[in-house]
């Protein structure tokens, strides 16, 4: 449907039009509850380590309380002027914790039975009314909806009650956060029962960084790249799903990470409908509009209010990009989406730049939960330019350029986008630059979000004879002609980047510093219209150049900074070095469920005795478990990958040289168990672990004999 916006036409005397349509968008976007449980755990106090910064404590702190008092509450107080264009997401920990109330069955993090001494107000009522009047007391308080989070595997009894009970409740969104991948149940039962039902399936995206992020390279693509190790996963999802989620980005290089990843994506699943999931790229909404995506905001206004060392501590917004003032940008991208709402990831062409920008910045211990990275430069790569269903905007820099994305929505619109940048010196500015962008339809809005030093707009035909240029902050609700302001030859429109500034941000909210966002239309006779041949001729890539990696395979396919020997029991590990590693590539990716490995080893030193098994999301272990023993001090150790492995809990365990080990990992709980010669050790790990691709073995300054992992089934 072509927006017709016939209230643009203006009578003398009358009042400026509004440009954005007043009825809430239907578009699935959400506000999500997850970084806020994290930033409540230590709440109001200055933290002196981190050890109590985990998932298991941020799914303790969502309650009635932190939803609905009217002081602070999530619920009542957050995006006050943009609400009702999102879904309000509760996520993980809303559900019972008492396996005995699951009447329906299902695991402990998808039963879909709220939490009794959580949110009283709802305890004496049966489950589908539960979430019936949970939906009501949320959409009272101005949001669309309520959104719910879930993770682990269902059968399809249990996937046809949850939608029933969903129907009954009128709920429109699941985050499915892992797991219902293999027979996608909750997908199929609700295209019977309740198609209005929004299914969002993940594969995780093998930690909260690219992969190789600590090497120097040209480029550094995603784990959903050609050939990747959750490139099929992902295609599979995207194909049964109505949303597809990038997933978390680590805060102070999250766009960079997050434009690589769709560029990853839509290169492959454009022009083939049959990629029916919309991608959603977590907060990024200034991008989000120049791509056509939805977004999973989670971006709260709190600051300093919980500190570790004296300094504020937040590991999903940390960074001068202060997102904690940038709610407009959410608020605004809402509105956006009342008029050019997103579409899926098969539907269009896509095109990027050949040339792709590298951010990169030392990461600390206030900046993310990964703690291998603290220290380390981590570099991240995307394309330069990204374009949907359009030819290539050019951008004019006399320095660092921003990242750039345009994208003509199927229903007319044209959005425009910018982004900033990060280096080791400045980790983030806005650069500015002339970006020159041919608009397909001179009658259809056109978004605009970011900076610019100018923007160039280029029609199919001339616009000399223009009446009014309108131009209308996206929060306002009536727009300027700025025809005055502007550079009109031939087919051109230039605007100045201070016009975009000033428009931009005419509406925001007192100390809010995001970035502008508007959105123009032009009135005037016989607009131009580009033909057919606007749209790029491309076709879905299918190959991928190849990135040069550090490691060079050793035996059976294992490589890393460790050497590798296989001998007639098994494999010989020996590291010169600390924490030292071998992996390979599992024949298939796990992104749910559970899984066991059982090995044994001994130690070839005399003196420097230990060894490990390593079961990781990518081949640089970066997000992995590392499970095993220090064979001669006699202890068992299990640990998330981290610089210093010696600084990791250990237990103390009785080993006489050779061990008998098992191990396994719960990627739905995201929890894992070592037991060794009878003794248990159990840890949990952070949501950039969400899938495992590589297994191996460690040592640290040892040699030791490994034998062959073995999968449990």
């Amino acid at each position: 449907m072509l927006l017709a916006l016939g209230f643009l036409s203006q009578a003398v005397g009358q009042a400026a039009p509004n440009l954005v349509p007043d009825e809430a968008s239907t578009a699935p976007n959400y506000w999500c509850t997850w970084y806020s449980q994290n930033y409540w755990i230590g709440y109001g106090t200055d933290l002196k380590n981190l050890q109590g910064v985990t998932n298991a404590a941020a799914r303790e702190e969502i309650n009635e309380q932190s939803l609905f008092n009217q002081k602070d509450g999530w619920a009542t107080t957050y995006l006050p002027r943009g609400r009702q264009d999102y879904i309000f997401l509760i996520d993980h920990g809303w559900q019972t914790k008492d396996a005995t109330k699951r009447i329906a069955g299902g695991p402990a993090f998808f039963n879909l039975i709220t939490e009794e001494k959580d949110f009283p107000r709802y305890a004496k009522l049966e489950p589908k009314e539960r979430l019936k009047q949970f939906n009501i007391d949320i959409k009272n308080l101005g949001w669309n909806s309520l959104g719910i989070w879930t993770r682990g595997n269902i059968n399809e009894q249990q996937a046809t009650t949850f939608v029933k009970w969903s129907k009954h409740a009128g709920i429109r969104y699941w985050k499915i956060d892992g797991g219902d991948t293999q027979h996608f149940h909750s997908f199929k039962a609700k295209q019977e029962i309740y198609p209005e039902l929004i299914l969002e399936y993940i594969t995780g995206a093998g930690g909260n960084i690219n992969p190789k992020w600590n090497q120097d390279l040209p480029s550094y693509p995603s784990v959903y790249e050609i050939g990747g190790s959750l490139q099929k996963p992902m295609l599979s999802c995207v194909k049964k799903s109505d949303v597809f989620r990038t997933y978390d980005a680590s805060p102070l290089l999250m766009s960079v990470t997050t434009l690589r990843r769709v560029h990853d994506i839509l290169k492959q699943t454009q022009q083939q409908p049959e990629y029916r999931a919309i991608l959603n790229v977590q907060d990024d909404c200034n991008a989000a509009i120049g791509l056509g995506v939805l977004v999973a905001s989670k971006r709260h206004p709190e600051m300093n209010q919980r500190t570790y060392k004296g300094r504020d501590l937040h590991h999903q917004l940390s960074g001068p990009r202060l997102m904690q003032k940038r709610i407009d940008e959410a608020q605004r991208f809402g509105r956006w989406s009342r008029i050019a709402p997103a579409f899926p990831a098969g539907q269009g062409t896509y095109l990027s730049s050949k040339h792709e920008l590298i951010d990169q910045c030392k990461f600390t211990e206030w900046d993310t939960w990964a703690r291998n990275t603290y220290g380390k430069m981590v570099s991240q790569s995307a394309p330069a330019i990204m374009a949907r269903n359009m030819p290539l905007p050019t951008v004019e820099s006399d320095g660092e350029a921003p990242f750039v994305c345009a994208t003509t929505y199927p229903n007319g619109p044209t959005g425009i986008a910018t982004e900033g940048r990060v280096t080791p010196g400045k980790k983030w500015f806005e650069p500015r630059a002339k970006v020159t962008v041919k608009i397909k339809d001179a009658n259809q809005p056109i978004g605009i979000a970011g900076h610019y030093k100018e923007l160039v707009l280029k029609f199919a035909g001339p616009i000399e004879n223009l009446k009014h240029v309108w131009a209308q902050d996206l929060l306002s609700t009536e727009a300027e002609d700025i025809r005055p302001h502007v550079k009109i030859v031939g087919h051109s429109l230039s605007l100045p980047g201070e016009i975009i500034d000033r428009i931009g941000t005419a509406a925001a909210t007192p100390g809010d510093i995001s970035a502008p966002g508007l959105v123009l239309r032009l009135e005037g006779d016989k607009l131009p219209v580009a033909g057919d041949d606007y749209t790029p001729k491309t076709k879905p890539v299918t190959a991928a150049p190849k990135i040069a990696t550090t490691y060079k395979k050793q035996t059976d396919g294992y490589a890393g900074n460790g050497r590798i020997e296989k001998n007639d029991t098994g494999y010989k590990v020996h590291a010169n070095r600390p924490a030292s590693f071998v992996l390979k590539p599992l024949p298939k990716t796990l992104t749910s469920g559970k899984v066991t490995y059982t090995w044994a080893m001994s130690s070839l030193d005399g003196d420097k005795k230990n060894g490990f098994l390593i079961l990781a999301s990518d081949d640089q272990a970066s997000s992995a478990i590392v499970a095993g023993s220090w064979i001669g001090a006699n202890q068992i150790t299990l640990f998330e990958n981290q610089a210093d492995w010696t600084k990791a809990a250990t237990k103390a365990c009785s080993i006489n040289g050779k061990t008998s080990c098992e191990l396994t990992v719960d990627l739905d709980t995201r929890t894992a168990t070592l037991k060794i010669n009878s003794k248990v050790m159990t840890t949990s790990f952070i949501e950039s672990l969400t899938s495992i691709s590589h297994i191996g073995f460690g040592c640290h300054h040892s040699t030791t004999q490994f034998s062959s992992p073995t999968q449990k089934p």
